[in-house]
């Protein structure tokens, strides 16, 4: 029987959610509250659900003080310094399927992969044109747009990448956990 992750629940909504749709802070030094997007660091977790509007929610009321019992000193652009840290989370992601051997680049070669029903997961640059995301809309998986065309080319090690796709293979759930909660904080 597989072991299944614990959920956890959201400081400001009360929904129980698994982890990978949350985002975890702990309280630091000096009372001053850390983003932990890995959940890797030591101490009590504090949840909040992966969403911009929930974390500003989160900011305005208080709830990070309300939650540790104990005044927390919430950082200047921590909505801004979340979303940096999860687009390079995906971005590394992307760039460990593509030291794998995991990624395909290009219109044609992604469109050939997706044909052939090798692809696990879709990427275009957030600002692709339409005709080419079109032209990929056959594909039914889970399909990424969050990334600039300018981390996109350097993650990819190429000029200009605008379509990529991660292909069957271990690194490709990692990148898809990481890409979705990106998107749910994006929404």
């Amino acid at each position: 029987m597989a072991k299944t992750e614990p959920e956890r629940s959201c400081i400001v909504t009360r929904d129980t959610l698994p982890k990978e749709a949350l985002l975890r802070f702990v309280v630091g030094p000096e009372n001053v509250l850390v983003p932990d997007i890995a959940g890797k660091l030591p101490g009590r977790g504090i949840y909040v659900r992966a969403s911009r509007l929930t974390l500003a929610e989160a900011i305005a009321k208080r709830a990070f003080s309300r939650a540790a019992k104990a005044p927390v000193t919430v950082p200047e652009g921590l909505i801004e310094t979340i979303h940096t840290q999860l687009a390079r989370r995906v971005a590394s992601a992307l760039s460990l399927a593509r030291k794998s051997g995991q990624v395909v680049m290009g219109f044609e070669k992604v469109e050939a992969a997706a044909k052939k029903g090798e692809v696990e997961a879709l990427i275009h640059a957030e600002d692709a044109g339409e005709d080419g995301i079109k032209k990929l809309g056959f594909y039914r998986g889970p399909v990424f747009q969050q990334l600039s065309r300018a981390l996109l080319s350097e993650v990819l090690g190429r000029e200009n990448g605008v379509h990529a796709a991660v292909i069957h293979g271990p690194a490709a759930a990692f990148f898809i956990a990481e890409s979705r909660r990106f998107a749910l904080f994006l929404d």
